[in-house]
């Protein structure tokens, strides 16, 4: 007998097919063959809004962005003029599990019968002076290690420092990567790298058989758009690493997770249905002109077969093209045409070309839409980059607060504006191929990307209890839950059997650890803290005035 299983998603559910195959011969030569179809069709949960909350911010208002930093005093104002906050229950509601996710969760949060009591470390992390980062107090990556350093010269941890108003701060790195490492802070201003504590005894702080976190957890402040990127996978990252380690700095894949702080996060994220990159081939004749003759030809011939395919780009699965050759085929051409430069002078004259045109329609009657508003703000910045015109091919999508979006390896993508935190593999693995000023590697792109086109998908995440919401990407390496007390709220952060890092998005509270002999630990968290949680460690989270707190840790509920 054979056997064969599919699975699809639809807007609204998950339909599984299987086929049974079974073939009989007769003593006479006779062939019997008996196909038997079942399909089953699960309801998805839908996801509604996200209910603003009044949980209190510690970023300025925008006419003080250019400002300055806020002072202890801002901080401690801000705090005493914080509201009560919705029940989280009504953000949406906790979807009824299957009886195989019930087990799954359950037997991912529970503690082994022979695990020792894990430990609660204060972290001090670094942060990174990108030029695409935010300056002064915009920046709530520069606001979030500053507050951090405050909190931590008042307990004797470290001493506290400010970062100048000029200086762009673009992220703020919490792991064990050498190019950002955290360190565990202990009294009197010693510390210790992140790496080095954990590799003093890995069975408890990382759990057997592993000696590093899997995982790289940040927070992004986007000043202005970040290069056109994609990240490698582990095959492609190992020869990378061998081949130019100055560059690629270590061994590892970057599939990468970003959750939205902000209702301004906008980014670019692979190809768009070749039916839209067709039609704006005709609309803008530039861009036609810029990819040439054989790129749209290859192109008008996929328009009318490929209107239904590409359900989700960066996500964890996608609907096939009717003919995925071609459509790779096709997007490859296009691409190339673009940032090979043996067309550089003449697709940089389109360039000029559509962006004259666009300024003249915008200065008369006419209105620029979304797209070629972002190709002209790309054109302020790079006026003689062909990736100027990658709107029109690159989907452009809005992420909301609250919404999540996974980014595979290979995937073409450019963060554009907003505050986010991200969760990826431990690498710093980026291969840049424009809207930038560093090196680019446009052969290594050009080979490396999956060319699949297609509409991001885009979620909430998955409410879990009444206070924790998770997002689990299709990767191994990391994962991630946001909790939201209320104020005068309590929640126990269940164990894990991974190495985790909470960090203080909102807000304030206590962290309580309470061990075997009877003995209680509790740390003070706010605004921009972060802690290492060792693994099957439970902690106890209390509030006065409110607290939202993000755990990164391994994908403990990937199978």
């Amino acid at each position: 007998m054979a056997s064969r299983s599919c699975m699809t998603r639809t807007d609204d559910s998950t339909v599984t097919t299987t086929t049974d195959t079974v073939t009989r011969v007769s003593p006479d030569g006779t062939v019997t063959t008996v196909v038997t179809t079942t399909i089953v069709s699960v309801p998805r949960p839908k996801a509604p809004a996200l209910v603003e909350t009044s949980l209190p911010k510690f970023s300025p208002s925008p006419s003080k962005v250019l400002a300055r930093p806020p002072s202890p005093e801002d901080l401690a104002e801000m705090m005493k003029s914080s509201v009560k906050i919705p029940k989280v229950m009504d953000l949406r509601p906790v979807p009824k599990r299957t009886p195989t996710q019930t087990l799954r969760l359950s037997r991912a949060q529970s503690s082994p019968a022979n695990s020792r009591p894990g430990s609660v470390r204060m972290l001090s992390c670094a942060y990174q002076k990108y030029a695409w980062g935010k300056s002064g107090g915009g920046s709530t990556a520069a606001n979030m290690v500053m507050a951090a350093s405050r909190e931590h010269e008042k307990t004797g941890l470290s001493s506290s420092f400010t970062i100048p108003d000029n200086v762009p701060v673009a992220e703020m790195w919490m792991g064990t990567h050498p190019s950002g490492m955290s360190r565990v802070l202990d009294k009197d201003g010693v510390s210790t790298s992140l790496l080095d504590y954990v590799r003093q005894d890995p069975d408890k702080h990382t759990g057997e058989g592993e000696d590093n976190l899997t995982f790289l957890f940040k927070v992004l402040s986007i000043g202005q758009v970040l290069s056109i990127q994609a990240h490698p996978d582990k095959h492609l990252a190992v020869r990378l690493h061998a081949a130019r380690p100055t560059l690629y700095k270590d061994p590892n894949h970057k599939p990468e997770m970003a959750i939205s702080l902000s209702d301004d996060t906008t980014a670019l994220i692979g190809f768009r249905p070749i039916p839209e990159i067709y039609d704006n081939m005709i609309k803008y004749p530039e861009f036609a002109q810029a990819v040439g003759d054989r790129a749209v030809a290859m192109c008008a011939s996929l328009a009318g077969l490929s209107s239904g395919y590409g359900a989700s780009v960066g996500g964890d699965e996608m609907d096939r093209p009717v003919d995925e050759g071609r459509c790779w085929a096709a997007l490859k051409e296009m691409f190339r045409t673009f940032v090979q430069s043996d067309r550089n002078e003449h697709v940089v004259k389109q360039v000029h070309a559509i962006t004259k045109r666009l300024r003249e329609k915008n200065k008369g009657d006419g209105e620029t839409n979304v797209m070629e508003g972002v190709v002209l703000y790309f054109a302020t910045i790079y006026p003689d980059d062909p990736c100027v015109l990658s709107p029109l091919f690159f989907n452009h999508v809005k992420i909301a607060k609250g919404q999540a979006l996974y980014i595979r390896t290979n995937e073409p993508h450019a963060y554009i504006s907003g505050e986010l935190i991200e969760c990826m593999a431990c690498s710093d693995n980026v291969v840049r191929v424009g809207l930038t000023p560093k090196v680019k590697d446009t052969d290594t792109l050009l080979d490396m990307l999956t060319y699949r086109a297609g509409k991001p998908r885009l979620t909430y995440g998955e409410r879990i209890d009444e206070h924790t919401t998770l997002y689990e990407p299709p990767v191994k390496d990391f994962c991630v839950e946001t909790v939201i007390l209320e104020p005068n709220g309590k929640s126990v952060i269940k164990p894990v059997p991974s190495p985790a890092i909470l960090l203080c998005i909102e807000g304030g509270g206590s962290l309580h650890q309470e061990f075997a002999d009877g003995t209680k630990k509790e740390l003070k968290l706010s605004f921009g803290m972060s802690v290492f949680v060792s693994p099957n460690t439970s902690v106890e989270v209390s509030t006065e005035g409110g607290i939202m707190i993000a755990r990164a840790m391994s994908n403990i509920h990937c199978s």
